[in-house]
């Protein structure tokens, strides 16, 4: 049976491609560990494929055991960290994968084979000990719950927000495609082998779906869609997303349109109206206090928003406020760096 596991192969180089390509546009960590895993999918599928046309080999076992049996489930994994916690793991997480890395393909390729079983039944027989045993079911079983975890709770917030419906969308595609996947691999241990591919290739199918899902513009709450909106589109996204909005329309507006987006997103919006970011991860005193003026001034779901972001992020956001956003009751331009009427110091 070729069909399916070619079929998943090419699906994984597709996705794997895809990524790829987007990590080289804007550089993101959970693109490059989910590329990494849509690699090894594709390896994993690619060494059944090799196998049973032309016959398998102690390498070729070992290959689809680490890549597709081991490994990949962690990678998505990782991928769905960076998501979820960003700065917070890119110091540690990158070596620990690494060394986790290394510590299966030690293992697999330590793992005696059966020769003469291999014409017969291919990969499985791979001697499989207690200790390859449980490290596959600790990364897959931790991997999967991350993984599901992580995104049922973004599409969750996405959802209450009441924003990014396509995301949403995504984030359920891939949740339930990864619980395919898992499926398949969990039937292979009861001995149903053939069950596999029929629950990778599909898997593998819907994961792919969601993530292009989620690649698509917003309608309706983009940049450019709130940017030409008058006041009152304005206020009703604001009051959609549960915003205490002010009498403030350059509150009301950067609450509504920016609070709420991705890091990169964030970059982009800000960027698209003349505030370019800056990486250093301190403020300055000057900084610092127009960055607290703002936080006063936001709604307390904007403030914890606000908070959420990286320090580069919210200087970004303060900036745009304070140099773009911000009038006085005049009308005329300004740059507060305190409340009006008090002296803000820290």
């Amino acid at each position: 049976m070729v069909a399916l596991p070619l079929i998943a192969a090419l699906l994984s180089l597709a996705c794997a491609g895809l990524l790829a390509i987007d990590a080289v546009k804007r550089p993101r960590p959970d693109q490059v560990a989910w590329a990494i895993a849509f690699g090894l999918f594709a390896l994993a599928a690619g060494a059944e494929v090799a196998g049973t046309l032309l016959g398998w080999s102690a390498t070729l076992a070992r290959l689809y055991y680490l890549s597709g049996a081991v490994l990949v489930v962690g990678y998505l994994a990782l991928g769905e960290l960076y998501l979820l916690a960003g700065r917070r793991i890119g110091r540690f997480a990158p070596g620990l994968t690494l060394l986790a890395t290394a510590m299966a393909a030690s293992v697999v390729w330590a793992a005696p084979i059966e020769e003469n079983r291999l014409s017969r039944d291919g990969w499985e027989a791979l001697e499989r000990g207690p200790g390859l045993i449980a490290l596959a079911a600790g990364i897959n079983g931790v991997g999967t719950l991350t993984i599901v975890g992580g995104l049922l709770f973004s599409a969750w917030r996405f959802w209450r927000r009441g924003e990014r419906r396509s995301r949403m969308v995504g984030c359920v595609l891939i949740a339930a495609g990864t619980l395919i996947v898992a499926l398949g691999g969990t039937l292979t241990r009861f001995g149903a082998r053939e069950f596999l591919y029929l629950a990778m290739a599909p898997g593998v199918a819907i994961i792919f779906a969601g993530y292009l899902v989620t690649r698509r513009p917003a309608p309706g709450v983009g940049l450019s869609a709130v940017a030409s909106a008058p006041r009152a589109r304005i206020v009703a996204l604001a009051t959609r997303r549960n915003l205490a909005l002010t009498s403030e329309p350059g509150i009301a507006f950067l609450e509504a349109a920016f609070l709420g987006l991705a890091d990169t997103e964030l970059d982009a919006a800000c960027r698209a109206w003349s505030v370019p970011r800056r990486g250093e991860e301190t403020f300055n005193r000057e900084e610092a206090r127009a960055a607290w003026a703002l936080r006063l001034r936001l709604s307390p779901t904007g403030q914890a928003a606000f908070d959420a972001h990286t320090i580069p992020a919210k200087r970004q956001i303060s900036e745009l406020y304070h140099a773009v956003l911000w009038r006085d009751e005049g009308g005329g331009d300004g740059a507060p760096l305190a409340l009006p009427g008090r002296r803000e110091t820290l």
